[in-house]
């Protein structure tokens, strides 16, 4: 059981909702989901913002395992077996996600073969969503990204409380390593750029997730090498970069990219997520997954002989 954890995933699923969608439109997802008759097409709204919050969940299940591997590698309490058991728990955090994504997935698959047309005249004759007050649409914006920071920074302080400091990996060089933050918010910014306004925000959902893989890549290939050389610093130094690119490349799809998608489907801008942003949203959290295990496998294997 990690509370921690589990309280993380809970509020963090809640800020992510408001950060990209408004209260009455949170509040008309939960009554369709009970069974409140509607419209086909808030019915089909419906079903994005249940099949949103099960994207949320997996991607938070992600980030928050990747969150939890940072402290316990910066944990110096119980020595290299107790470092382990807490790196081996903070991956219950991504089940939990898993969990919660499998829940909110079923009103989403149910209001959205409820709300499909029955043809091609009927697609025709769907109302255009209001549009909602742009005051109304930042104030809740607003409020989820200082819950959602809050959550993220609680959690963090929650974890490190009572648990001595210097482990192998200190916080500030596995959360904060400057080259895997610059490859991956750089090269997104670079990729939304180059593919320009018309693609919309999933240009940004393409550059978090493309450069996030980049960058997980480049960390094993620095890892392989680190372990050819049998170099510890060059290890570290690649266990660092690909937490790192995992975590920020993470919260920018959570926290940037997603709620912009899903401000164009409510608002009528667009009338899906795009086939593209569903299989990264999908696959790189599943990534990150396996990618921490093979960190945890870095971490706990020892070296044969001395680095140089």
């Amino acid at each position: 059981m990690n509370k921690a954890g589990l309280l993380y995933l809970v509020f963090g699923s809640v800020a992510a909702a408001l950060m990209g969608f408004t209260v009455p439109e949170i509040a008309a997802a939960f009554r369709q989901a009970a069974g409140r008759a509607g419209t086909d097409a808030s019915r089909r709204r419906s079903a994005h913002f249940w099949e949103a919050a099960a994207r949320n969940a997996w991607i938070l299940g992600a980030l928050g395992s990747a969150l939890n591997f940072t402290i316990a590698l910066g944990s110096d309490s119980g020595g290299i077996s107790g470092i382990s058991g807490r790196m081996v728990q903070s991956l219950v955090v991504m089940l939990y996600g898993l969990v919660l994504a499998v829940v909110c997935l079923i009103p989403a698959m149910k209001l959205a073969e409820a709300g499909t047309p029955a043809g091609p005249a009927a697609q025709g004759t769907q109302a255009a969503p209001a549009r909602r007050p742009a005051g109304l649409v930042a104030s809740g914006r607003v409020l989820g990204y200082v819950l959602f920071a809050a959550t993220v920074a609680a959690t963090i302080l929650f974890l490190m409380g009572g648990q001595a400091r210097g482990g192998p990996l200190p916080l500030n060089k596995v959360l904060l390593h400057g080259p895997a933050i610059l490859v991956v918010f750089g090269g997104a910014v670079a990729l939304a750029l180059f593919a320009g306004r018309g693609v919309g925000a999933r240009a940004l959902t393409l550059g978090f997730a493309m450069t996030g893989v980049i960058a997980l890549l480049m960390g094993l290939i620095q890892a392989l090498f680190g372990f050819a050389h049998t170099n510890i610093k060059e290890i570290s130094s690649a266990i660092a970069f690909i937490i790192t690119a995992a975590a920020f490349a993470l919260l920018g799809l959570v926290a940037v990219a997603a709620p912009l998608e899903d401000r164009e489907i409510m608002d009528g801008r667009r009338d899906k997520a795009g086939p593209f942003s569903r299989l990264f949203w999908v696959v790189f959290p599943l990534l990150t997954f396996i990618c921490l295990v093979l960190t945890f496998i870095m971490v706990v294997t020892p070296m044969t002989k001395p680095g140089g």
